[in-house]
Formats: C-alpha cells, structure tokens, sequence
C-alpha cells in the first residue's frame, strides 16, 4: 500500500503519493510571444501544507478532466525539487512540484470536508511600502473595503481595458489601495458584494497579490494567481469581522479621502472628501519622513527649472529606470534603444514661501505639454538656455499633488515628489487674484466675499474700466477672450445695481440700496460685498 504524505514533509526527490485539493491554477505565459507553456498550481491538503507546482501544457491537457481547481485529487509519480527562485511564488514551502509523463491524478471524493478551500499568510498593510517592497513577491492581506471606484475604461498599450480601484483598511485605520483590471473586476464583483452585505462591513481576503509602486506611492495589484474571498463562512473572513473594532477605526486618522463618519457592527457609512489645499509654508512643517503616504495638494506658481542641464535622462523603454551604460537593473538587462525621460527639479512658490518639487516621466510630460524626445530633438544643443517648451511653463500656476515621501537631498534641503498636476484656469485665477477698478477701491476676492472700500468725496468714475494689472498680464492669446467674459460680466453687474438704486441725491456716489446688497455710501466706509452665499457683517 503506497504511504500517503503530508505536504509539509516534503523533501528534495523524495517519491510517494498526496492527496491533495487544487487550491488554484493559472497560465504560465512565454512573454515573449504570448503562448502559455506551462500551468501553475497550488495544492492544500487537510493539515494545511501547501506547495507550488508545475507542469507543461501537454502533459496538462492530458489531465484537465481530473486536474481542475476545487477538485480533491491523488497524485502520484511526481518530483519535488527545491525551489529554483522566490519570485512570484505564492506559498511558504521550501520545495515544489513538478509533473513528469509518469504523473498521474485521480479524483478523490470521500474526504472533500477534510481539506480546507483557503490558504492565507497575511501581511500587515502597514508593511506595504515599508518592509515589503518586493514587487514580485506575492502576500496575502485582509481588511474591509472602505471605498471603491467605478469601473472605468482605459487605453493599455492599444488595448482598451476596464480598470478599479478598491481600497482596504484594517482595524488599525491602515488604508491601502488594490488595482484590478478586467477579469478581476468580474471575479471580485465589488458592487455586487456591497449591495448584498445589508450595511454590513464588506471584508475581503486578498490571496496572492503583488506590491506596486506608482510615483512614490505603494499599493497592490491583482495578477493570474490572485484570488479573493468575502464570504464569511471562511474562517479567516470570519475571525476578522468578529474582532473588527469600528470605533478604534473612527479614531484612527490616516492621510486619505475617506473619512469614517459612523461605524457599528452593521453599518459602515463612508463620507469622500476632496484633499485639503494647504501652503508651502504650512508643508514646510509637517512631520515628513522616508515611510510617509500621506499626499498634499498645494496651489504653486512654477517660478524656475533647477536643473537647466540635465532636465532629461536616457531611460529604460520598459520601466523608465535610468540606464547605466545601457543596462537597466530592474528588468537585468541591455537596452540598446533608451528612451528621453523628464526629471525636473521645479523651483515652485505661493504667496507663503518657496519649494523644490520633483517631476518625472509621465508627469512632467503633463506640466511642459510635450513629450521629452519632442523638446529635445528640437532644441540647439549649442544653446546653454533652457528649451522654449520648458521656458513657457515657467509663470503658470498649477494645483500640484506631492507625497509625503521625503526626499532629502542636503542638510534640510526638501524635495517633494509630484504625484498630480492640474492647470489653474484663468477662470479660476480670478477667483484667488486681487481685483481693483479706477476708483483705488479693493476688491479681494475669497470665500465668497467682496470687499468695497469707498470714498464719498470722489467724484463719479467709470465702473467699466480694467480689473487689474494683474489680470491684464494674465491675457496670452489662449485667455484673452475668456477675460473679456468675465470683465464683461463685471461691468453688467454693478451697472445693474446704479440703475436699481432710486436715490437721486447720491447719483454719481454709486450708492446701492441695502436690498441691492452693496454698500450706502458713507464716510470712508468698509463693508462686504456678498457675491453668493450669507454677509458675515460690516466692518470700519
């Protein structure tokens, strides 16, 4: 009778027989060509060993009636050997299977109870980013889905694909965002699990997911072995929703959009916020560090280029890794064809103080408008100026997202990392810009509030005059009509309120009538205007 072994004893070359559930299995792909050579799979058996293996494809189509995942099968005349690389291997054994022409597989049916459905070494999301930053290393993690996205459809290498974000916290308030595209999108079913959970918290078991990081900031993502669990008759689901502390969670504070606003054993609802805009001065003196996550949005001004001579790098095709001689350490290999990345280092300001933030790939490409090959091929290498594409990004002002991910390049030197960017309208320049009119009156826009001063003794002047100096720099060709609109709309307005105002003796005072909403004269008055929204009172 052929001895039946456990899995945690197996051993180099050694011989026997297993019984054994087909946790998983995926493909494993010839990247080069696209063709699936081998499958991959994992085995559980009833003590809870689990082993990786390996088998061509044609020896799988032989046996893909037996072999199938949830099938409980012996499996017999296989070798073991010891584990040739840790990469992408998703179960904590030492050895792993490899099926031969000699393999065989039998369906077992008699002790399908006995032998659990899932396999699970669980990380701590609070070592994403810090001590796990291994990106093909497979973990496992677990917590509630605090937020989710909609499903949106992107461009990949010239394939459309639908991609979701799903974010995970743990009871500490640890929040971490997981990437699935296409298929996984099906398979997890998010919406569909939240809209049958009744209020309850929605916990989710990741099984073999990889770390990403993606400007500066880690997550995860699904690939083939991942798999994902919600059902709470599993015991580790279960076990996490029974010691889920929801009020630990409301005070946990942790640097992200989502703010939970009530939480109990059966509801969970969750508020978005929209980032807070903070100065420069204020980012300044936040606790930073090597390990932050946290990401902040300020309004800036791009003032200079502190790098003029090597705003641009030869990098890896791939990964955008610099190359070193043409060799790019991440993907181990030669790159005859390098392409031309941004690294900026831009001088940024606010009305507070002065930066560095740091933009690279992508990103910087969003800032100039062009692609770094493009500005470079078309500037005179002779010329010791920066090209013209990076000379008109100078004096625009930009929303910019930067990671709390400190770079330090001397003493207190800080450099920030650019996340997002997004351009200032002109329109909305208006709204954070001093307006004046010919009358030295002031009108500082902000919070919804206009502030008048007035001077009775001034004769009557006209309303229509220009807004600002400021403004009027403002007006490049891509702007002028816009400004026009709003000076317009100006105008229109304070005519409106002169002509409502039936108070003869005042005329050429520009006196407006309480219920017109702008101030009587009086001598050397100060009282707000309330554009929208509600008069906090008047002030001398």
């Amino acid at each position: 009778m052929t001895t039946v072994l456990p899995i945690s004893g197996l051993t180099n070359r050694m011989q026997g027989v297993i019984n054994a559930r087909v946790l998983k299995m995926w493909e494993a792909v010839d990247m080069r060509n696209g063709n699936v050579w081998a499958m991959d799979f994992v085995l559980l058996d009833k003590e809870g060993g689990a082993i990786q293996g390996i088998m061509p494809i044609n020896y799988y189509r032989r046996m893909q009636r037996d072999f199938v995942e949830g099938n409980v099968c012996e499996i017999g005349r296989f070798t073991v050997e010891h584990v040739k690389k840790n990469g992408y291997l998703t179960v904590d054994h030492a050895f792993t299977l490899s099926f031969s022409g000699q393999t065989y597989v039998t369906p077992v049916s008699s002790n399908l109870r006995d032998i659990p459905t899932c396999y699970f070494v669980f990380k701590s999301l609070e070592d994403i980013g810090t001590k796990i930053t291994e990106e093909t290393q497979p973990i496992d993690v677990i917590g509630f889905v605090s937020d989710f996205t909609q499903i949106e459809d992107k461009m990949v290498r010239g394939t459309r694909a639908r991609m979701q974000v799903v974010s995970i916290r743990n009871e500490r308030g640890h929040t971490v965002q997981l990437t699935l595209w296409s298929d996984f999108i099906d398979a997890l079913d998010i919406i569909g699990v939240h809209e049958k959970s009744n209020g309850e918290p929605v916990i989710l078991a990741c099984s073999s997911v990889l770390v990403k990081q993606y400007m500066g900031t880690f997550g995860l993502k699904a690939y083939a072995a991942s798999r994902f669990y919600t059902d709470h008759k599993i015991r580790e689901v279960k076990d996490f929703f029974e010691r889920f502390n929801c009020n630990d969670t409301v005070n946990a504070k942790t640097p992200t959009e989502i703010d939970i606003i009530d939480c109990s054993p059966r509801v969970v609802r969750i508020k978005k916020e929209g980032p807070s805009i903070i100065s420069l001065a204020d980012l300044a003196l936040l606790p930073l560090d090597n390990f932050s996550s946290g990401q902040y949005t300020c309004i800036v001004d791009i003032v200079g280029v502190n790098n003029p001579f090597d705003w641009y790098y030869e990098g890896c095709p791939k990964c955008n890794t610099k190359l070193k001689e043409t060799f790019c350490s991440p993907c181990k290999g030669r790159k005859p064809d390098p392409s031309i990345c941004y690294r900026l280092l831009l001088e940024v300001s606010d009305d507070t103080g002065t930066t560095e933030f740091k933009a690279v790939g992508r990103t910087a490409e969003g800032i100039v408008g062009q692609a770094a090959s493009v500005v470079k091929g078309g500037m005179n290498m002779d010329s010791n100026e920066l090209p013209d594409p990076l000379i008109k990004m100078i004096g625009k002002k930009f929303k910019i997202t930067v990671s709390g991910k400190l770079q330090v390049l001397y003493k207190n030197h800080r450099t920030y990392n650019i996340l997002h960017t997004e351009l200032v309208s002109v329109k909305e320049q208006l709204s954070l810009l001093p307006i004046h009119d010919d009358f030295g009156d002031e009108l500082v826009k902000g919070d919804n509030t206009v502030i008048i001063e007035d001077d009775c003794n001034e004769a009557n002047n006209d309303v229509t005059t220009s807004l600002s100096s400021e403004l009027n720099a403002m007006e490049d060709n891509g702007s002028k009509n816009l400004l026009k609109e709003v000076k317009q709309e100006f105008k229109n307005e304070v005519k409106k309120k002169v002509a409502s105002s039936n108070d003869k003796d005042l005329k050429g005072k520009r006196p407006f009538d309480d219920a017109g909403g702008l101030p009587v004269c009086k001598k050397n008055p100060r009282r707000k205007l309330i554009i929208s929204g509600q008069s906090d009172g008047e002030t001398e």
